[in-house]
């Protein structure tokens, strides 16, 4: 059979019967970079950091059972098998970090497993040429089924407009995959499978970012360009047979993806410390410098429209008293509650400040 693009290159890169090194540098560079997540994972505690190491390690796992299948002959279908489940889970576990779903929330992610279980033994079927057109569209429309009702299920899609367009792109997407299927193209549907999974991990990092930053953008494009590679090696494949494209070129999208990656997480880390330096600790209220600043401003527009602005001063009558009696961390409960109900009661463009 002519393997999906994901896997074609390490074919073509063997060389007769002796051992193939060409996959340790991608080997030694995915490490460095499951290393990197993995150390950042022990900084942050984020949710969403585990599900992205899972995902790289899954990649890491894809390039051992690649290297497995080009140095091991009579291990070559089970392993290219194997690596592109790999490849396939990895999009998953980038979906779950988009949807910034708890690992422990182990209903959904064994939802998510099962919806991904037709796609699995769609993939185990064609590698291992055991799969009839049948078959294939049978599991195309269980995986939308499954799909379906995960969505039906929540998935953290709150709008009703947006849980139809997550409706209409489920069902596009297995049509397609089962159209392939049915005209004998089980291999132009796997390399379908790829792509729409992965484009469905742009979507998901765009709608969950919280800000549009270059580290977002820079990922999301990253991500839609790995979902191209899918289909435009197959289109090369098939219109430019000579033309050949060296594996780095391939490969070349999953390290924008890990480079955008640190580079938002690095976005976010420079705004939690600017809002630090001009916040304070405890109430979360802009503290003496940005209240200086917001002061300047509010002079100066009012210099320049010729209006007013007010200053008010609060004082805590017997603050005092409260932290002697009842102790600091009572005075710090008083402090919370009173800028608590007192931003409740802003003007949008008043500041409250400590």
């Amino acid at each position: 059979m002519r393997y999906a693009p994901a896997c074609a290159t390490a074919v073509n890169a063997a060389v007769g019967w002796g051992m193939s090194l060409y996959l340790l540098p991608d080997f030694l560079a995915i490490g460095g970079l499951f290393a990197i997540f993995v150390s950042l994972l022990r900084r942050t505690r984020q949710t969403r950091m585990r599900s992205w190491a899972l995902g790289w390690a899954l990649l890491l796992t894809h390039i051992l059972a690649e290297f497995v299948a080009v140095n091991i002959h009579t291990a070559s279908d089970a392993a290219y098998a194997v690596a592109s489940i790999t490849l396939l889970l990895a999009s998953v576990a980038f979906i779950w970090a988009a949807l910034e779903a708890p690992l422990q929330r182990w209903r959904f992610l064994a939802r998510l497993a099962a919806v991904e279980l037709p796609n699995v033994v769609f993939i185990v079927l064609l590698f291992s040429n055991a799969g009839t057109p049948a078959a294939y569209v049978t599991l195309s429309i269980a995986g939308a089924l499954g799909s379906l009702l995960l969505v039906r299920a929540g998935a953290r899609i709150s709008d009703r407009k947006e849980r139809w367009v997550f409706v209409l792109g489920i069902l596009f997407a297995y049509s397609a995959q089962a159209a392939l299927s049915a005209y004998g193209h089980p291999d132009y549907a796997f390399d379908w499978m790829l792509c729409w999974h992965y484009l469905a991990v742009a979507t998901l990092f765009w709608r969950s970012a919280r800000h549009v930053t270059p580290g977002t953008v820079f990922t999301t494009l990253s991500f839609v360009a790995w979902a191209s590679v899918f289909p435009v090696a197959e289109l090369l494949h098939v219109l430019a047979p000579s033309v050949h494209v060296e594996s780095e070129v391939w490969n070349l999208p999953k390290y924008l993806v890990a480079t955008g990656m640190i580079l938002t997480l690095l976005e976010e880390q420079m705004t939690v410390a600017e809002e630090a330096a001009q916040h304070d600790d405890l109430t979360g209220l802009p503290n003496r410098r940005l209240f200086d600043r917001r002061l300047l401003q509010a002079f100066a527009l009012a210099d320049r429209s010729g209006g007013r602005m007010a200053l008010l001063a609060i004082d805590l009558d017997r603050f005092k008293q409260i932290n002697d009696r009842y102790g600091h961390p009572a005075g710090d409960e008083v402090l919370m509650t009173l800028a608590r109900r007192l931003s409740e009661r802003l003007r949008k463009g008043d500041t409250l400040a400590r």
